[in-house]
């Protein structure tokens, strides 16, 4: 494959590797997929839903029924029916000592650098970089959505 990228281009591409490589290491550590950890961090926000998941990650509700099965059997989250609507299943964190030295450890000394960084732009500055990284979050989950649809679509299918 062969591309002609601008300095911009570059750059994203290069943060991009360095946030799915790190979470890949990180995820490691706690014997998950990169995608898998991402999930916990929406799970750990509050309880959810499977289709919530979806929503936000692109990802089809059987990738995520899946992906909840193994943080399940891991031992990471737990389902729960919801007392109001026996229906709907929400998912949540279960107590788990070694995630939370795990995520300490990593994620401690990534906020301490994480804050000095952001520290240094004015409030205009933080706007821009908050529009940029909204932007492309939906633009993200946009073309995961896309390419999760042509996973399960015959037709999106090459030969």
């Amino acid at each position: 494959m062969t591309t002609t990228s601008g300095p911009g281009e570059l750059l994203g591409r290069d943060f991009i590797t360095a946030v799915v490589v790190f979470h890949d290491v990180v995820g490691r550590q706690l014997g998950v997929s990169a995608v898998e950890r991402k999930c916990l961090d929406l799970v750990s926000r509050g309880p959810v839903t499977a289709g919530s998941i979806a929503k936000h990650t692109g990802l089809t509700t059987g990738a995520v029924t899946g992906l909840v099965d193994r943080l399940e059997k891991a031992g990471y989250v737990q389902r729960t029916a919801d007392p109001s609507d026996r229906r709907r299943v929400t998912i949540s964190m279960r107590p788990n000592p070694r995630l939370d030295d795990v995520m300490a450890a990593v994620f401690g000394p990534l906020r301490r650098d994480m804050a000095e960084i952001t520290g240094r732009y004015d409030a205009k500055e933080a706007s821009a970089i908050a529009d940029f990284l909204g932007r492309t979050t939906e633009t993200l989950v946009r073309h995961t959505r896309a390419l999760s649809a042509d996973e399960r679509s015959p037709a999106g299918s090459t030969p």
